[in-house]
Protein backbone atom coordinates (compact mmCIF):
# COMPACT_ATOMS: atom_id res chain seq x y z
CA UNK A 1 0.00 0.00 0.00
CA UNK A 2 2.68 2.50 1.00
CA UNK A 3 4.62 1.56 -2.12
CA UNK A 4 1.64 2.69 -4.21
CA UNK A 5 1.38 5.87 -2.14
CA UNK A 6 5.04 6.59 -2.87
CA UNK A 7 4.57 6.06 -6.61
CA UNK A 8 1.59 8.43 -6.65
CA UNK A 9 3.55 11.00 -4.63
CA UNK A 10 6.47 10.95 -7.11
CA UNK A 11 4.15 11.24 -10.09
CA UNK A 12 2.13 14.12 -8.60
CA UNK A 13 5.32 15.96 -7.56
CA UNK A 14 6.57 15.84 -11.14
CA UNK A 15 3.22 16.96 -12.57
CA UNK A 16 2.94 20.09 -10.42
CA UNK A 17 6.52 21.26 -10.04
CA UNK A 18 5.58 24.78 -8.92
CA UNK A 19 3.56 23.48 -5.97
CA UNK A 20 6.32 21.05 -5.06
CA UNK A 21 8.95 23.81 -5.18
CA UNK A 22 6.89 26.29 -3.13
CA UNK A 23 6.12 23.65 -0.51
CA UNK A 24 9.72 22.45 -0.17
CA UNK A 25 11.01 26.05 -0.15
CA UNK A 26 8.67 27.11 2.66
CA UNK A 27 9.29 23.99 4.73
CA UNK A 28 13.07 24.09 4.29
CA UNK A 29 13.29 27.74 5.39
CA UNK A 30 11.22 27.01 8.49
CA UNK A 31 13.28 23.95 9.43
CA UNK A 32 16.49 25.86 8.70
CA UNK A 33 15.52 28.58 11.20
CA UNK A 34 14.45 25.98 13.78
CA UNK A 35 17.74 24.11 13.38
CA UNK A 36 19.88 27.23 13.65
CA UNK A 37 18.04 28.38 16.78
CA UNK A 38 18.14 24.87 18.27
CA UNK A 39 21.89 24.44 17.63
CA UNK A 40 22.73 27.86 19.06
CA UNK A 41 20.57 27.44 22.16
CA UNK A 42 21.86 23.90 22.68
CA UNK A 43 25.38 25.30 22.85
CA UNK A 44 24.29 27.97 25.32
CA UNK A 45 22.18 25.74 27.58
CA UNK A 46 24.44 22.67 27.68
CA UNK A 47 27.57 24.78 27.85
CA UNK A 48 30.55 25.24 25.61
CA UNK A 49 34.13 26.28 26.22
CA UNK A 50 34.63 27.28 29.88
CA UNK A 51 30.93 26.65 30.60
CA UNK A 52 30.98 22.94 29.76
CA UNK A 53 29.87 22.05 33.32
CA UNK A 54 26.79 24.28 33.17
CA UNK A 55 24.52 21.56 34.61
CA UNK A 56 26.18 22.19 38.00
CA UNK A 57 25.86 25.98 37.85
CA UNK A 58 23.11 28.34 39.03
CA UNK A 59 22.82 32.05 38.29
CA UNK A 60 21.49 35.01 40.27
CA UNK A 61 21.43 38.20 38.21
CA UNK A 62 18.18 40.07 38.88
CA UNK A 63 16.90 41.76 42.04
CA UNK A 64 13.59 43.56 42.44
CA UNK A 65 12.91 46.10 45.19
CA UNK A 66 9.43 47.49 45.80
CA UNK A 67 8.44 50.48 47.93
CA UNK A 68 5.26 52.35 48.83
CA UNK A 69 5.46 56.15 49.09
CA UNK A 70 2.32 58.13 49.98
CA UNK A 71 0.15 55.22 48.96
CA UNK A 72 1.78 54.77 45.57
CA UNK A 73 3.77 51.66 44.82
CA UNK A 74 7.01 51.83 42.89
CA UNK A 75 9.68 49.32 42.10
CA UNK A 76 13.09 48.96 40.49
CA UNK A 77 14.89 45.97 39.04
CA UNK A 78 18.54 45.45 38.23
CA UNK A 79 21.63 43.38 38.78
CA UNK A 80 23.23 42.53 42.11
CA UNK A 81 25.75 44.64 44.02
CA UNK A 82 29.10 43.90 45.63
CA UNK A 83 27.49 44.59 49.01
CA UNK A 84 24.85 41.88 48.54
CA UNK A 85 27.58 39.46 47.47
CA UNK A 86 30.17 40.22 50.15
CA UNK A 87 27.76 40.70 53.09
CA UNK A 88 25.24 37.94 52.40
CA UNK A 89 25.99 35.54 49.55
CA UNK A 90 29.69 34.74 49.39
CA UNK A 91 29.74 32.72 52.63
CA UNK A 92 26.82 30.36 51.94
CA UNK A 93 27.54 26.79 53.04
CA UNK A 94 25.95 24.51 50.46
CA UNK A 95 27.59 25.70 47.18
CA UNK A 96 31.04 24.37 46.40
CA UNK A 97 32.11 27.76 45.00
CA UNK A 98 30.49 31.18 44.73
CA UNK A 99 31.68 33.97 42.45
CA UNK A 100 30.56 37.32 41.08
CA UNK A 101 31.31 38.98 37.78
CA UNK A 102 30.20 41.79 35.52
CA UNK A 103 30.95 42.62 31.91
CA UNK A 104 31.93 45.96 30.43
CA UNK A 105 33.49 47.56 27.39
CA UNK A 106 36.63 49.58 28.12
CA UNK A 107 39.54 51.10 26.28
CA UNK A 108 42.98 49.49 26.38
CA UNK A 109 46.21 51.26 25.53
CA UNK A 110 49.39 49.49 24.43
CA UNK A 111 52.36 51.15 22.72
CA UNK A 112 50.21 54.21 22.15
CA UNK A 113 47.48 52.25 20.35
CA UNK A 114 43.92 52.28 21.69
CA UNK A 115 41.64 49.22 21.59
CA UNK A 116 37.98 48.84 22.60
CA UNK A 117 37.53 45.36 24.06
CA UNK A 118 35.19 43.51 26.42
CA UNK A 119 36.25 42.97 30.04
CA UNK A 120 34.97 40.82 32.91
CA UNK A 121 35.48 42.02 36.49
CA UNK A 122 35.50 38.99 38.79
CA UNK A 123 37.22 37.16 41.68
CA UNK A 124 39.42 34.12 42.19
CA UNK A 125 36.55 31.63 42.46
CA UNK A 126 35.52 32.47 38.91
CA UNK A 127 38.35 30.24 37.64
CA UNK A 128 37.20 27.35 39.84
CA UNK A 129 33.63 27.48 38.57
CA UNK A 130 34.39 27.84 34.86
CA UNK A 131 36.87 25.55 33.05
CA UNK A 132 39.24 27.84 31.17
CA UNK A 133 42.19 26.40 29.26
CA UNK A 134 45.38 28.32 30.03
CA UNK A 135 47.98 28.41 27.28
CA UNK A 136 50.27 30.54 29.48
CA UNK A 137 50.54 31.38 33.14
CA UNK A 138 47.74 31.01 35.67
CA UNK A 139 44.59 32.71 37.02
CA UNK A 140 44.65 35.26 39.82
CA UNK A 141 43.58 33.83 43.19
CA UNK A 142 40.97 34.86 45.74
CA UNK A 143 43.74 36.07 48.07
CA UNK A 144 45.34 38.18 45.32
CA UNK A 145 41.97 39.80 44.65
CA UNK A 146 41.59 40.67 48.36
CA UNK A 147 45.12 42.11 48.37
CA UNK A 148 44.19 44.43 45.49
CA UNK A 149 46.86 43.19 43.08
CA UNK A 150 46.70 44.72 39.60
CA UNK A 151 46.62 41.38 37.83
CA UNK A 152 44.90 40.44 34.57
CA UNK A 153 44.22 37.37 32.44
CA UNK A 154 43.84 37.90 28.70
CA UNK A 155 42.72 35.76 25.76
CA UNK A 156 45.01 34.44 23.04
CA UNK A 157 43.51 36.82 20.45
CA UNK A 158 44.25 39.83 22.66
CA UNK A 159 47.75 38.55 23.30
CA UNK A 160 48.31 38.22 19.55
CA UNK A 161 47.02 41.75 19.03
CA UNK A 162 49.38 43.21 21.63
CA UNK A 163 52.44 40.95 21.57
CA UNK A 164 52.23 38.61 18.59
CA UNK A 165 52.29 34.81 18.68
CA UNK A 166 55.94 34.16 19.49
CA UNK A 167 56.39 36.44 22.46
CA UNK A 168 55.26 35.44 25.97
CA UNK A 169 52.70 37.79 27.54
CA UNK A 170 53.06 36.82 31.20
CA UNK A 171 54.75 39.51 33.29
CA UNK A 172 54.07 42.26 30.73
CA UNK A 173 51.80 45.20 31.47
CA UNK A 174 48.97 46.89 29.60
CA UNK A 175 47.12 50.09 30.44
CA UNK A 176 43.44 49.70 31.16
CA UNK A 177 41.17 52.42 32.54
CA UNK A 178 44.25 54.43 33.66
CA UNK A 179 45.67 51.39 35.48
CA UNK A 180 48.81 49.43 34.74
CA UNK A 181 47.81 45.77 34.76
CA UNK A 182 50.28 42.88 35.02
CA UNK A 183 49.35 39.89 32.85
CA UNK A 184 49.54 36.64 34.84
CA UNK A 185 47.80 34.28 32.39
CA UNK A 186 46.57 33.72 28.85
CA UNK A 187 43.45 31.63 28.09
CA UNK A 188 42.04 30.17 24.90
CA UNK A 189 39.42 32.33 23.21
CA UNK A 190 35.90 31.76 24.53
CA UNK A 191 33.28 30.55 22.00
CA UNK A 192 30.39 32.96 21.26
CA UNK A 193 27.77 30.74 22.92
CA UNK A 194 29.54 30.94 26.31
CA UNK A 195 27.64 34.07 27.31
CA UNK A 196 28.78 34.25 30.94
CA UNK A 197 32.51 34.05 30.20
CA UNK A 198 32.83 35.87 26.88
CA UNK A 199 35.51 38.61 27.16
CA UNK A 200 38.98 39.61 26.04
CA UNK A 201 40.42 40.42 29.46
CA UNK A 202 39.58 39.40 33.05
CA UNK A 203 40.55 41.54 36.05
CA UNK A 204 39.79 41.59 39.83
CA UNK A 205 36.40 43.19 40.47
CA UNK A 206 37.65 45.47 43.26
CA UNK A 207 40.13 47.34 41.04
CA UNK A 208 37.40 49.54 39.56
CA UNK A 209 36.60 52.42 41.90
CA UNK A 210 33.00 53.59 42.05
CA UNK A 211 31.27 50.28 41.42
CA UNK A 212 30.81 49.53 45.14
CA UNK A 213 27.56 50.97 46.49
CA UNK A 214 25.56 50.74 49.71
CA UNK A 215 22.56 49.49 47.73
CA UNK A 216 21.79 45.86 46.96
CA UNK A 217 21.37 46.85 43.31
CA UNK A 218 24.38 46.85 41.01
CA UNK A 219 25.68 45.46 37.77
CA UNK A 220 26.90 42.09 39.03
CA UNK A 221 25.94 38.53 38.33
CA UNK A 222 26.50 35.92 41.08
CA UNK A 223 27.24 32.29 40.14
CA UNK A 224 26.89 29.24 42.38
CA UNK A 225 28.53 25.90 41.61
CA UNK A 226 26.88 22.84 43.16
CA UNK A 227 28.87 19.80 44.19
CA UNK A 228 26.19 17.64 42.52
CA UNK A 229 22.88 18.17 40.73
CA UNK A 230 21.08 17.10 43.92
CA UNK A 231 22.47 20.15 45.75
CA UNK A 232 20.90 22.66 43.35
CA UNK A 233 17.51 22.68 45.10
CA UNK A 234 19.23 23.17 48.48
CA UNK A 235 21.25 26.11 47.09
CA UNK A 236 18.05 27.76 45.84
CA UNK A 237 16.46 27.33 49.28
CA UNK A 238 19.54 28.74 51.03
CA UNK A 239 19.67 31.81 48.77
CA UNK A 240 15.94 32.43 49.13
CA UNK A 241 16.28 32.24 52.90
CA UNK A 242 18.91 35.01 52.72
CA UNK A 243 16.59 37.19 50.61
CA UNK A 244 13.74 36.52 53.05
CA UNK A 245 15.90 37.70 55.97
CA UNK A 246 16.89 40.86 54.08
CA UNK A 247 13.22 41.48 53.28
CA UNK A 248 12.11 41.06 56.90
CA UNK A 249 14.87 43.34 58.19
CA UNK A 250 13.77 46.28 56.00
CA UNK A 251 10.32 47.72 56.75
CA UNK A 252 10.52 50.23 53.87
CA UNK A 253 11.47 48.01 50.96
CA UNK A 254 10.31 44.63 49.77
CA UNK A 255 12.93 42.42 48.07
CA UNK A 256 12.49 39.67 45.51
CA UNK A 257 15.10 37.66 43.57
CA UNK A 258 14.30 34.71 41.28
CA UNK A 259 16.16 31.45 41.56
CA UNK A 260 19.08 31.09 41.41
CA UNK A 261 18.31 29.68 38.00
CA UNK A 262 19.83 27.33 35.46
CA UNK A 263 21.14 28.76 32.18
CA UNK A 264 17.96 27.65 30.39
CA UNK A 265 15.70 29.37 32.93
CA UNK A 266 17.92 32.43 32.82
CA UNK A 267 17.46 32.67 29.05
CA UNK A 268 13.68 32.33 29.38
CA UNK A 269 13.41 35.03 32.04
CA UNK A 270 15.86 37.42 30.38
CA UNK A 271 15.39 40.98 31.63
CA UNK A 272 11.67 40.73 32.36
CA UNK A 273 10.16 41.45 35.75
CA UNK A 274 11.76 38.77 37.97
CA UNK A 275 8.63 38.35 40.09
CA UNK A 276 6.59 37.41 37.03
CA UNK A 277 8.83 34.36 36.64
CA UNK A 278 8.91 33.10 40.22
CA UNK A 279 7.74 29.65 39.02
CA UNK A 280 9.08 27.54 36.17
CA UNK A 281 5.76 26.89 34.42
CA UNK A 282 5.15 30.35 32.95
CA UNK A 283 8.49 30.86 31.16
CA UNK A 284 8.34 27.30 29.79
CA UNK A 285 4.81 27.83 28.49
CA UNK A 286 5.85 31.11 26.87
CA UNK A 287 8.86 29.44 25.25
CA UNK A 288 6.93 26.53 23.78
CA UNK A 289 4.10 28.86 22.77
CA UNK A 290 6.55 30.93 20.73
CA UNK A 291 7.98 27.81 19.07
CA UNK A 292 4.48 26.52 18.22
CA UNK A 293 3.53 29.94 16.79
CA UNK A 294 6.70 29.90 14.70
CA UNK A 295 5.69 26.54 13.22
CA UNK A 296 1.99 27.37 12.79
CA UNK A 297 2.43 30.27 10.37
CA UNK A 298 4.17 28.31 7.57
CA UNK A 299 1.91 25.32 8.33
CA UNK A 300 -1.14 27.48 7.58
CA UNK A 301 0.45 28.66 4.33
CA UNK A 302 1.15 25.06 3.30
CA UNK A 303 -2.41 24.13 4.27
CA UNK A 304 -3.69 26.80 1.88
CA UNK A 305 -1.54 25.31 -0.89
CA UNK A 306 -2.89 21.86 -0.09
CA UNK A 307 -6.48 23.09 -0.37
CA UNK A 308 -5.72 24.57 -3.79
CA UNK A 309 -4.23 21.23 -4.79
CA UNK A 310 -7.56 19.57 -3.90
CA UNK A 311 -9.27 21.36 -6.74
CA UNK A 312 -6.59 20.29 -9.20
CA UNK A 313 -6.91 16.64 -8.17
CA UNK A 314 -10.67 16.54 -7.69
CA UNK A 315 -11.31 14.46 -10.81
CA UNK A 316 -8.65 11.92 -9.78
CA UNK A 317 -10.23 11.57 -6.36
CA UNK A 318 -13.72 11.35 -7.82
CA UNK A 319 -12.70 8.53 -10.16
CA UNK A 320 -10.92 6.63 -7.39
CA UNK A 321 -13.92 6.88 -5.06
CA UNK A 322 -16.21 5.77 -7.91
CA UNK A 323 -14.12 2.59 -8.25
CA UNK A 324 -14.34 1.84 -4.53
CA UNK A 325 -11.57 3.80 -2.76
CA UNK A 326 -12.71 4.49 0.79
CA UNK A 327 -12.45 7.83 2.60
CA UNK A 328 -9.88 6.29 4.94
CA UNK A 329 -7.62 5.27 2.03
CA UNK A 330 -7.86 8.79 0.52
CA UNK A 331 -6.99 10.40 3.87
CA UNK A 332 -4.01 8.11 4.46
CA UNK A 333 -2.67 8.74 0.97
CA UNK A 334 -2.74 12.52 1.23
CA UNK A 335 -1.34 12.58 4.79
CA UNK A 336 1.45 10.27 3.57
CA UNK A 337 2.16 12.57 0.61
CA UNK A 338 2.30 15.59 2.93
CA UNK A 339 4.65 13.82 5.34
CA UNK A 340 6.95 12.84 2.47
CA UNK A 341 6.93 16.39 1.12
CA UNK A 342 7.60 17.84 4.57
CA UNK A 343 10.42 15.40 5.31
CA UNK A 344 12.03 16.23 1.96
CA UNK A 345 11.84 19.93 2.83
CA UNK A 346 13.20 19.09 6.29
CA UNK A 347 16.29 17.40 4.84
CA UNK A 348 16.92 20.43 2.63
CA UNK A 349 16.40 22.72 5.66
CA UNK A 350 18.87 20.77 7.80
CA UNK A 351 21.52 20.94 5.07
CA UNK A 352 20.86 24.67 4.62
CA UNK A 353 21.18 25.30 8.36
CA UNK A 354 24.70 23.85 8.48
CA UNK A 355 25.70 25.73 5.33
CA UNK A 356 24.42 29.05 6.73
CA UNK A 357 26.28 28.55 10.03
CA UNK A 358 29.47 27.51 8.23
CA UNK A 359 29.40 30.42 5.78
CA UNK A 360 27.83 33.25 7.81
CA UNK A 361 28.06 32.16 11.45
CA UNK A 362 30.16 35.10 12.62
CA UNK A 363 27.96 37.63 10.79
CA UNK A 364 24.48 36.57 11.95
CA UNK A 365 23.28 37.01 15.53
CA UNK A 366 20.14 35.85 17.33
CA UNK A 367 18.70 38.43 19.75
CA UNK A 368 18.23 37.02 23.25
CA UNK A 369 16.67 40.10 24.83
CA UNK A 370 16.84 43.89 24.61
CA UNK A 371 20.52 43.97 25.55
CA UNK A 372 22.11 40.77 24.32
CA UNK A 373 22.50 38.76 21.14
CA UNK A 374 24.61 35.74 20.26
CA UNK A 375 26.29 34.55 17.08
CA UNK A 376 24.71 31.48 15.51
CA UNK A 377 26.80 28.39 16.18
CA UNK A 378 27.13 24.79 15.07
CA UNK A 379 26.53 21.78 17.31
CA UNK A 380 26.17 18.08 16.59
CA UNK A 381 23.64 16.66 19.03
CA UNK A 382 21.07 13.91 18.64
CA UNK A 383 18.47 16.01 20.48
CA UNK A 384 18.84 18.75 17.89
CA UNK A 385 18.15 16.28 15.09
CA UNK A 386 15.22 14.80 16.99
CA UNK A 387 13.78 18.28 17.49
CA UNK A 388 14.11 18.93 13.75
CA UNK A 389 12.42 15.59 12.97
CA UNK A 390 9.62 16.32 15.45
CA UNK A 391 9.15 19.76 13.90
CA UNK A 392 8.87 18.19 10.44
CA UNK A 393 6.31 15.68 11.67
CA UNK A 394 4.27 18.31 13.50
CA UNK A 395 4.51 20.55 10.45
CA UNK A 396 3.22 17.73 8.20
CA UNK A 397 0.32 16.86 10.50
CA UNK A 398 -0.77 20.48 11.04
CA UNK A 399 -0.74 21.26 7.33
CA UNK A 400 -2.01 17.94 5.97
CA UNK A 401 -4.83 16.59 8.12
CA UNK A 402 -7.56 19.14 7.34
CA UNK A 403 -7.00 19.07 3.54
CA UNK A 404 -6.92 15.25 3.65
CA UNK A 405 -10.23 15.13 5.54
CA UNK A 406 -11.73 17.59 3.06
CA UNK A 407 -10.60 15.42 0.14
CA UNK A 408 -11.97 12.23 1.67
CA UNK A 409 -15.45 13.77 2.05
CA UNK A 410 -15.80 14.66 -1.65
CA UNK A 411 -18.91 13.43 -3.42
CA UNK A 412 -17.61 11.70 -6.59
CA UNK A 413 -20.80 12.18 -8.64
CA UNK A 414 -20.95 15.89 -7.86
CA UNK A 415 -17.27 16.42 -8.65
CA UNK A 416 -17.35 14.51 -11.94
CA UNK A 417 -20.30 16.62 -13.02
CA UNK A 418 -18.21 19.78 -12.44
CA UNK A 419 -19.67 20.77 -9.07
CA UNK A 420 -17.83 22.59 -6.26
CA UNK A 421 -15.87 20.63 -3.70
Amino acid sequence: MFKNYLKIFIKVSKQNKLFTFLSIFGISLTIMFIMIIAMTFENIINGSGPEENSNHILHAWRLKTESTVEGERGYSTGGLSQKLYTDYLQDLKIPEYISLHRSSQWEFIYNGNRFQKSCIHTDGNFWKIFSFNFSEGRPFSQEEVKDGNNYAVITESLKELFFGNKESACGKTIEYNNMQLIIVGVVEDVPPAALNTQASIYIPYNLIIGLHTSSFHGGYHVVFKARSKKDKAAIISEVQEVIRRIDLADDKLRYFMPGPNSEFEKLLIGYGDPEDYSGRAKPLLLFFGQILGFILLPAINLMALNFSRIRERSEEIGVRKTFGASASVIRKQFVFENIMLTMLGGVVGIVLSYLVVALFGSEIEIPLDFFRSVEITYSFNILVFLSAFASCLLFAILSGVLPAVRMSKMKPVKVLRGGEL
